[in-house]
Order: structure tokens, then sequence, then C-alpha cells
């Protein structure tokens, strides 16, 4: 797909003005946030939000006024006609996900120069278990050099909107949502590049399940636990891999292999486990599994699985079909190895049904539905640490 000709900064403002009454519509009906006064700057701004769900910038819409550029994974523009339309209308800052940012960034500065406005969301993946995922050092480093002033926004909530095994959206409301802080230029200047980053680090900074104990608001599952075998397939009883599958009506997953059984109430939280009442509690308990496994040489192999290779425009091509298997070295498929020493961290797309990572200058991406894929992640981790 062909990235379409870039037109004035006039002509987005006008769309986004047209879009914005949706936004807000959207962010009402979605999050249940209805803001009577948001706030309009007159001058440049850069947005640092965190990300809980997929339509986190209709929130953010709803509290400022401004038209904004928004930072996203180029695997959003081709998404068929949506993406073709969110691409065109709103010209958006495009990043690939395992991939270097640095594109990204001088196009951020290029636009805040332009005395536009950026929507980034600096964690760049929504949590597996409820807790703001890492905020890398270089954002700190941007904020301080685009010397412009920059905003943070903190919205709580939406992790049970949008559990992370899914890619639909559950009825609810969030707990919380605004501006947390304002810096200047000047003020941003006078810090260290570790200070700015504890500080955004602390300005976003949820942990959904400890606010969930304090507001014990229920949310409608759509589908239940359906989907979470696509992030969580450790057995919390006998610590099994793959042999959970989904009961019933989905508000029960239970192990093929020990019969033991996990549900989930309207709050989000498990029963059935002793220590397993959050995804937190589950996804320590199974990265531990992964990890002591990896530690004895065993690794995982999945079928079924393709490989495709990612272009510009996230166009994709075939190149492998068949058995995806990790080793301490890299990933192995077609009979081919991509190594890990070559390669920067996977990230899972899709709701847990796609991988994409980079290896040497190429994108790849790994596909199969109902897999889970996290474990090849946490595989990568593991090798790296080993090699430190």
């Amino acid at each position: 797909m062909s990235a379409p000709q870039r037109r004035p900064d006039a002509y987005y403002r006008r769309i986004y003005a047209l879009f914005r009454p949706i936004f807000r519509a959207v962010a009402y009906f979605t999050y249940g946030v209805r803001v009577k006064r948001p706030v309009s700057y007159d001058e440049p701004v850069l947005i640092l939000a965190n990300h809980t769900s997929d339509l986190d910038f209709t929130d953010v819409a709803s509290h400022i006024r401004n038209h904004m550029y928004f930072v996203t994974s180029d695997h959003v523009t081709a998404m068929g006609l949506f993406g073709k339309y969110f691409d065109r209308w709103f010209n958006p800052i495009k990043v690939t996900k395992g991939s270097s940012k640095t594109g990204g960034v001088i196009d951020i500065m290029r636009r805040l120069r332009h005395g536009g406005c950026v929507l980034l969301f600096p964690e760049g993946r929504i949590s597996h278990n409820g807790r703001s995922t890492d905020i890398a050092p270089a954002t700190a480093k941007l904020a301080k050099s685009v010397r412009c002033k920059v905003v943070t926004f903190r919205a709580s909530g939406g992790f049970f909107i949008e559990p992370r095994w899914q890619n639909y959206l559950n009825r609810g409301r969030l707990f919380s949502a605004g501006i947390v802080n304002e810096y200047s230029p000047e003020e941003l200047a006078q810090m260290t590049n570790e200070e700015v980053l504890e500080r955004i680090r602390a300005d976003l900074y949820v942990d959904a399940y400890a606010e969930q104990e304090r507001y014990m608001r229920p949310f409608k599952f759509r589908h239940g636990l359906r989907d979470i075998t696509r992030y969580y397939d450790v057995c919390p009883h006998c610590r099994s891999v793959d042999t959970l599958a989904v009961e019933g009506e989905g508000m029960t997953v239970r192990c093929g292999k020990c019969g033991g059984g996990l549900t989930m109430d309207e709050f989000g939280f498990f029963h059935g486990c002793e220590g397993v009442r959050s995804c937190l509690d589950w996804e320590a308990l199974q990265l531990e599994t992964y990890r002591a496994r990896f530690e004895r040489g065993e690794f995982f192999d999945e079928d079924g699985v393709t490989l495709y290779s990612v272009g510009e425009g996230f166009e994709h091509s075939e190149l492998a079909r068949g058995a995806f298997s990790g080793t301490a070295e890299g990933f192995a498929i077609g009979g081919e190895l991509y190594p890990f020493r070559e390669m920067s961290l996977p990230e899972i797309l899709s709701g847990g049904r796609r991988m994409e990572f980079t290896c040497g200058r190429q994108s790849y991406l790994i596909e199969k539905e109902n897999a889970c894929l996290n474990k090849f992640v946490e595989l990568y981790k593991w090798a790296k640490d080993r090699d430190k």
C-alpha cells in the first residue's frame, strides 16, 4: 500500500475538527467519559498518554480540544479500509513495532516545529497484566529535545474494557481520566534525563487491579475468558503448557491434564486457584514456568504457523508455512534461523494472534489463529538476559 500524499496541515485540522465530535461520542459510549470544558493550548504540545486500549486516543481527544497528530504502529494503517482512510485523513506518524523508532522521532519533532500537537503513547503496547508497561529512556530525551510544552495524560480502568488477550471491547466505565501534569520547556531543561523519565513514569503509571480493589466496578465481559489462552497458556494448578480450554459460556478455563479450573467474576478477578487472583499473579507463575523450562533446555514448537516479510506500508509477503520453533539462539521456520543477536524485542499484535520482529534490517510477521505466541517473546528475553 503506497503512502498517501501529504497535504497542508490546514487540511488535517479541518478533517480532525469534523471527527472530534465522533471521537467524543466514542469516548462516552466506550469509556463513560464526558468532558464539559476540554483544555485548549495555543502552542505546540507533545502529549504523553498511558496506553490501556485501542481507542485511548478518543479519551484524550475529549479532554484536549487541539488538533493532534497520532503516533501509531504501521500495522494500524494497514487494516483494510479503516487503515487506508485513517492514514489519508489524519496523516499519523507511523512506526514499526519491533524496530528502530528513529524515523518516527524525526517526524514528531518536525510536526511540533511546524506548530502542531502530537499524541504519543510511550509505553508502545497495552499491558498484559494490568500494570503499566515500561517506558524507554528515549522518551525522556525526546521530551527534553522537542523544546515545547509536554503534557502527561493518564486513564485508568481501560484494561478491563480491552484486556490484552482480546481485540474487542467490553462494556464498562473508566475509573478516572485526565491531564496529570504540564511541563514547560524551561522546566524540562533544568531536569536531567533520568529525572524527566522518573516524572513521566510516575505520571502515567497505572495498576488496574490495585485500583479495582478500591472501586470494585463491574464490567460486562463480552466473551468472558474465551480468548485468554492467547496470552496465558500455563495451567495455574499443575503448570502444564498448552493444556487449557475454555468451557461453557467462557467464564471458566480448565486444564485438560489435571482438570483444574479457573473462573473470572464481573470485576475481573480470578477464582479457583490459590495465589492466582489477577493477571499479574498468573503472569508471574507463567514466566517462572517458562524460564524453568528454558533453563532445562526445553523450548517450544508451534505447528501451522505462517511467516511473512513486512515491507513499506505494512505490506507482507508469505515466506514460509509450517512448524515454528524457538531455541536458545533464535527462531526457526522453513529451514531458516533468525538469530536473537540480530533481533529487536518481538511485539505481540492483534490480540495475541500475531508476533512482529525485526532481524537485521528486515521486519517479519508470525501469524497463527488461537496460538499463544507470547512464550516466544519470553524466550527472546530469557536468551538476551543469559547472554549479558
